[in-house]
Order: structure tokens, then C-alpha cells, then sequence
């Protein structure tokens, strides 16, 4: 008996560290896609359109660099 004890209390302590790194895997994860999220909408910002209406119509009718 005291065996299987052993071997579950490893496995339970296995299972919390596991849980644990994926924990931190998600909150990078968040951390990325907050990031990603920021500078998307920082090069938005630098339109000068109001809406996003605006922002297609200029983005599609802009004029070409020479």
C-alpha cells in the first residue's frame, strides 16, 4: 500500500509543476498577444483617419510611393 501512496504523491507533484509551466506558458502567451495588440494599434493610431471606415477607405484609395 505504501507504494501506491508514494507513487500517487509523485504523480500529484508531477501534475501541480506541469500545471504550473502551463501557467506560465499562458501568461507569456497573453503577454505576447497584449504586446502584438499594442503595436497593431500604435501603426493604426499613426492614420489620420477616425474610424475604421475612414482607415479602409484611405488605406485603399492611398497613393503610391515613387
Amino acid at each position: 500500500m505504501s507504494e501506491v501512496k508514494v507513487k500517487a504523491n509523485g504523480l500529484r507533484n508531477e501534475l501541480k509543476e506541469i500545471r504550473k509551466s502551463i501557467d506560465k506558458l499562458t501568461n507569456a502567451i497573453i503577454k505576447i498577444h497584449i504586446a502584438q495588440t499594442n503595436k497593431h494599434n500604435e501603426s493604426n493610431n499613426n492614420d489620420t483617419c477616425c474610424n475604421d471606415d475612414e482607415l479602409f477607405e484611405y488605406k485603399r484609395n492611398k497613393p503610391e510611393k515613387i
